[in-house]
């Protein structure tokens, strides 16, 4: 195994390996990555850190600390996919590291070490962190939250042993938790502040039945709850004061009740699912570590229903009621995406390091009610090297059928796969010969690898055939002399493409460039819309879902038509539409 003061350079590089390289590479994907972005750049034009925007109008779905990033990464790395996704990748090389710390206060210096690796090389890890979204900057300072409360508990072991009485936590600790949840609250809203505490005092409750003499309730006194909650008002509410009374009220109304309690109550915007969806979540979330996630939580039950003393009890407590409030707190609201449970996963992943650890070590709680624990110890991982060579030729096979229709020229991307497939392949052979710690650093070398080449090289391969930047690069007045409108919906990543360069008309001055916070991309609702923006300029366009564009057929002026195709990775494109003044269609992509 790595020296133990190699620890956090071993964990910093496999993070920045995953999320650093190519960082600006694939285009901004989805609508979150460019609406956030967008926004941020309204906000830098304008020189408005209070008020968010998008396309002209108040933006209500998120506060703006993660706009906040985005704005100083445009200052160093410029206006593009590199300054928007800059500050949450460094944040969440920063929750890695968190995470290792974490694990060594609270297991083993080798378990925090695999499990600051499980966090830094698995999938979701490469997905969230390389997003320009708000999830990275919540999982950051919800991390730090329990980071902070973590080091309470690992000093009242220290003192007391596993058997430690009541966790009291001291003033600066109890402030500092609070600024973290205040900070999580700028990121993403009141979840920022109510999971944490949720966890918290569900772990002080548990944590009363292995404490003789002691109740709940001076458990969760010892919390000091209004400390915290006093220290994340002072940190979030200034800022949601003062958009409040900028906005009359209109964006604080909006994203609570709309945002928060709208989300929560109902799905919204078609994401639902049942209660399985988030453990089927998590399972893709932390491949390739996943194979033994089965095994994990199964390792981590034994521990906490073992009769026995036990020193990881108590740090398994904090993580398993970390891990419940998130997971449990999200399965019960209406909207789920992927994402809002990324804040779990330093729990997950600490867990995780501390089976492997103990694999190692040959401590076999998992299967501790077989006859032979060794040997079903080791059935069980020999079954982990099985699932991984499975996933590898999924990947091999996968990966060039979606560059097919995708990304053509590109299948050779399916190489990606003989990775895991390899390291299973090895990892067998080492566990074989007796070779424990080797089989482990193979996983962790497969799941740096695996994660980065598809991350950093199948995502730029895939977005560079697809989407709005490939037809912004091609545009042949790149300064904003067309004037654009999108029929029933804008999508933001014309939004954000079009706003990278900052030259746009002002047609109401008879068509002189001037200095705007973004353009306007103008939303139509009706065929007639379409036929009057298509007849009020020469260079006027029109951006239509091909889905939506027999709606408008017969409306189109004769003088106009499809002057580009623009793919996407879902079953339908994006259709141009505008007069033609070139002698050679310059917008014309992908026909």
């Amino acid at each position: 195994m790595v020296q133990a003061r190699f620890h956090a350079l071993v964990v910093a590089t496999c993070a920045a390996l995953v999320l650093l390289t190519n960082l600006g590479g694939p285009a901004l994907w989805d609508d979150d990555e460019p609406k956030n972005a967008a926004c941020s750049l309204a906000m830098l034009d304008a020189n408005d850190w209070v008020v968010p925007t998008f396309n002209g109008r108040l933006r209500i779905e998120k506060p703006p600390l993660a706009n906040w990033l985005q704005i100083a990464g445009y200052t160093v790395c410029g206006r593009n996919e590199t300054g928007a996704r800059i500050g949450s990748a460094l944040l969440t090389i920063g929750t890695c590291l968190l995470t290792w710390r974490m694990g060594c206060l609270l297991l083993s210096p080798s378990a925090g070490l695999l499990g600051g690796l499980v966090m830094a090389t698995c999938i979701w890890t490469a997905v969230g962190g390389r997003a320009a979204t708000p999830d990275a900057p919540l999982l950051f300072c919800t991390a730090l939250a329990f980071f902070l409360f973590a080091r309470e508990v690992s000093a009242a072991r220290a003192t007391a042993g596993a058997t430690a009485g009541p966790i009291r936590l001291s003033t600066q600790a109890a402030c500092g938790i609070g600024a973290a949840c205040g900070a999580a609250v700028l990121a993403k809203g009141p979840v920022g502040v109510v999971l944490p505490l949720a966890a918290f005092t569900l772990f002080a409750c548990w944590n009363t039945s292995g404490q003789s003499g002691s109740s709940w309730r001076v458990n969760v006194a010892g919390l000091r709850l209004p400390v915290i909650v006093a220290t994340t008002a002072a940190v979030a509410v200034p800022w949601y004061a003062w958009v409040s009374w900028r906005t009359d009220g209109e964006w604080l109304r909006g994203f609570l009740l709309v945002h928060n309690f709208g989300r929560f109550a109902a799905p919204m915007e078609g994401h639902s699912g049942s209660l399985l969806y988030y453990p089927m979540v998590i399972a893709i979330g932390l491949f390739p570590w996943s194979i033994v996630l089965l095994a994990m939580l199964a390792h981590a039950i034994g521990i906490l229903r073992s009769p026995q003393d036990d020193d990881r009890k108590m740090p398994l407590r904090l993580l398993a009621a970390w891990s419940l409030a998130w997971i449990g707190g999200f399965s019960c609201a209406g909207t789920k995406l992927p994402g809002y449970v990324w804040p779990a996963y330093p729990a997950l992943a600490m867990l995780t390091g501390l089976f492997l650890d103990d694999w190692v070590r040959g401590r076999a709680d998992c299967v501790r009610w077989c006859r032979d624990p060794d040997r079903a110890l080791g059935l069980v991982m020999r079954v982990a090297w099985s699932w991984l060579a499975a996933l590898g030729v999924a990947l091999v096979v996968a990966l060039p059928l979606a560059a097919a229709f995708h990304a053509p020229g590109n299948e050779w991307l399916g190489l990606i796969g003989l990775v895991p497939l390899s390291a299973a392949v090895w990892a067998w052979r080492c566990q074989t010969a007796g070779q424990a710690p080797r089989a482990l650093a193979t996983l962790a070398v497969c799941a740096c690898l695996t994660i980065t080449l598809m991350a950093a090289l199948a995502a730029d391969r895939f977005s560079r055939s697809t989407g709005m930047r490939s037809f912004a690069a091609v545009l042949e007045h790149p300064d904003g002399s067309c004037t654009w409108a999108c029929f029933w919906n804008v999508p933001p990543s014309l939004v954000f493409y079009l706003s990278v360069d900052q030259t746009l008309p002002d047609f109401s001055s008879g068509g002189e460039s001037l200095q705007a916070a973004s353009p306007r991309v103008t939303k139509l609702d009706t065929a007639e819309d379409v036929a009057r923006h298509l007849s009020s300029h020469p260079r006027a366009r029109l951006l239509i879902d091909s889905r939506h564009l027999k709606l408008v057929t017969a409306a189109i002026p004769a003088h106009c038509g499809v002057l580009a195709r623009i793919p996407t990775l879902a079953d339908h494109h994006y259709v141009v539409i505008g007069a033609d003044l070139s002698p050679a269609p310059p917008l014309a992509i992908n026909d």
